[in-house]
């Protein structure tokens, strides 16, 4: 580990300010608030690496106390109890030189514990549930959006039918809620993972990088995953079990986005073997992106390429 000229406690009182100020600017900046936000366990991740997990915690309960001293208590809720935890691990993770692939893991995981944390505490200290005000905006805004729609002269009809797909879909994302949690703490984890890492590789830190996109394959399990939650939806909906239903539609939504990653992997792969120009893989792209039934057979294409080990990824040992 390299060795810093700079004193820990100065370096991390430094580190600190820039994370109360990244609190400041989430909490009063619209916008760019919510960006800020996202990226605000980088400071902790950046003085984890460099000096340790004792000064990643202690910037950690610093900001804590100084956040709840100046700002409303939602934002030590939303920015310390929802990110905090996150550039600890992120910062333990990296200084111990762990794999990419396991220092993703360990800090979504980190992530999932802090968003669930988030809502506990925002519903018991300040009295409402997050993702039920979530759902009442975007019910909100699908009333507007169709009073828009209806002065524009559309059809009673047409207004009717994407009324009614859209609160299929808003009903839909009540049940999935638990997926989306661990997908967007897999998302926020890797968005600050690859910050720290540019920053620390300026500072002349190195560390292992993801294999190419084109390389990218999903744990086989997911297939079976799918076909579970297959039987789960059929057995909930047929016997009237909620709870199994349910399941079956988080498990269902988690593996078909790891078989969508596989078959957008897949595609990448193609396109590099036979050389195909920019342009001809920007339309392959807007067609899979655009095009339900060109989406739907990337799915299909990606658990073929699980099932099959089409790219030939695999080595005997993962087996």
């Amino acid at each position: 580990m390299q060795k810093s000229p700079v004193r820990p406690v100065v370096e991390g009182g430094v580190l600190t300010a820039i994370a109360i100020l990244f609190a400041f600017i989430s909490t009063y900046v619209p916008v760019l608030g919510d960006l800020v936000t996202l990226i605000w366990p980088v400071p902790i991740v950046l003085l984890g690496v460099r000096h340790g997990c004792k000064w990643s915690i202690m910037a950690v309960v610093a900001s804590g106390i100084l956040i709840a001293l100046f700002m409303p208590p939602s934002a030590i809720i939303t920015v310390v109890v929802g990110f905090g935890l996150i550039g600890i691990v992120l910062g333990y993770a990296m200084r111990q030189k762990f794999s990419s692939t396991k220092t993703l893991i360990l800090g979504s995981i980190a992530s999932m514990i802090s968003m669930v944390a988030r809502i506990v505490l925002t519903l018991t200290v300040l009295g409402f549930n997050p993702f039920t005000l979530q759902i009442a905006t975007m019910s909100t805004g699908l009333e507007q959006g169709l009073e828009f729609y209806r002065n524009m002269g559309m059809k009673h009809e047409d207004l009717a039918q994407m009324e009614v797909m859209m609160r299929s879909m808003i009903d839909v994302m009540k049940i999935v809620f638990p997926a989306s949690i661990a997908f967007g703490a897999i998302a926020i984890t890797f968005i600050n993972f690859q910050i720290a890492k540019v920053v620390l590789r300026r500072l002349g830190y190195k560390f292992e990088s993801f294999p190419p996109f084109r390389h990218w394959t999903m744990p086989r399990i997911t297939v079976h995953v799918l076909a579970v939650s297959f039987v789960a939806i059929y057995w909930g909906e047929s016997r009237g079990i909620e709870i199994l239903y349910n399941s079956g539609m988080n498990l269902q939504v988690a593996a078909i986005v790891l078989l969508f990653i596989q078959g957008m992997a897949l595609v990448y792969f193609l396109t590099d073997k036979y050389n195909l120009s920019r342009i001809v893989r920007g339309i392959i792209l807007f067609l899979i992106l655009s095009n339900p039934i060109f989406m739907q057979a990337l799915i299909i294409g990606g658990a073929f390429d699980l099932i099959f080990d089409y790219r030939q990824l695999r080595t005997p040992k993962m087996e």
